[in-house]
């Protein structure tokens, strides 16, 4: 990471807000049947709404050929994250991070950390990365899902509903498949693509194949991601692979 990726990663890490609530699921009760099921599977009675989390994780990402990676990432919802991260090996290598935070979104990347193959920044880049920081948000930190953290819902069918998460640049919609246990296996939003022809909202979204607890709270394990959600080409459309190795919930420190 560079020392401009630093300064945000150890912003949302620190960003201050109300001091932090404890789950209820009393707010629950009036939700759409697939959202209460979900976020009483997915965060015990009482725990701490933390409004941040840190991942590592590893995986595959398609770049033409698929590649290795490991990578770091801190999600605050509602306001950034910063995905740092090594891609490919000995021969192949790519580091750098993509990021989202109050200045915009930035992509940067260097061919073996020294040659700068990715700079990018801009409206379409910010666009992309409000709906990815949305649907990564109902991966893995979801407490900002709860009436308590300011999100709303809207009804589907028996077994997916809509939540609406506040972000830097407005709301997004997102929608989210429940199974009969609770447990969270579909994530799909229209997402800007900056490289459609022309740039466009499409199909966007995550297959979860398992779940992980973290101090008790069920979050997105492991999955794959990939564009042309819902139509005949998704499974082709299909770019990134990915685990969870580690994570930690931080609390909103109030200023």
């Amino acid at each position: 990471m560079n020392d401009e990726t630093r300064k945000l990663w150890a912003r949302l890490a620190e960003e201050g807000g109300a001091p932090v609530e404890h789950f209820d699921s009393g707010t629950v009760v009036d939700l759409p049947e697939p959202a209460r099921r979900f976020l009483t599977a997915a965060i015990p009675e009482g725990a701490p709404l933390g409004t941040a989390v840190e991942l590592e994780m590893s995986g595959r990402i398609k770049l033409g050929i698929w590649l290795p990676f490991t990578a770091r990432q801190i999600l605050r919802g509602g306001v950034g994250s910063v995905w740092a991260a090594t891609v490919g090996g000995r021969v192949i290598r790519f580091v750098g991070a993509d990021s989202f935070g109050l200045s915009g979104g930035r992509m940067q990347f260097r061919f073996h950390d020294r040659i700068p193959v990715v700079n990018a920044g801009g409206p379409d880049v910010d666009r992309s990365a409000a709906g990815r920081l949305a649907g990564e948000t109902a991966a893995w930190l979801p407490q900002a899902l709860t009436p308590q953290a300011g999100a709303s819902w809207k009804p589907i069918d028996d077994h997916s509903a809509t939540v609406i998460l506040p972000g830097p640049d407005g709301p997004v919609d997102v929608d989210l498949t429940i199974d009969s246990d609770g447990q969270l296996t579909e994530i799909d939003l229209e997402r800007w693509n900056g490289s459609a022809k022309p740039p466009a909202y499409q199909p966007f979204g995550a297959t979860i194949a398992s779940s992980l607890a973290v101090d008790g709270i069920h979050i997105a394990g492991a999955g794959t991601v990939g564009w042309a959600r819902n139509t005949p080409d998704q499974d082709d459309a299909v770019f990134f692979h990915f685990q969870i190795n580690a994570a930690r919930f931080l609390e909103s420190k109030a200023e």
